[in-house]
């Protein structure tokens, strides 16, 4: 099953909390500071991630969120 996971940039502040704790390591950290100052997450692997949703329940700013590639595409 395929998942699509959202990110929204803008609540992020750079705990790298889903970087740490992704065990298919779906996130990497941009080499590029962001408008924050800070080095942003980046999605770099999303084909390889199988939905365990541990990036949307620890991310502290609620800035993932992780959808069935199915229920994604019904949305809009």
């Amino acid at each position: 099953m395929e998942y699509e996971i959202k990110l929204k940039a803008d609540w992020c502040k750079g705990c790298y909390i889903c970087v740490k704790i992704c065990p298919k390591k779906v996130f990497d950290i941009s080499e590029t500071e962001g408008k924050y100052g800070f080095r942003e997450v980046v999605i770099a692997r999303s084909e390889d991630c199988i939905g365990c949703m541990l990036c949307e329940n620890f991310c502290p700013d609620f800035a993932i969120e992780v959808v069935r590639r199915e229920y994604a595409n019904k949305e809009n």
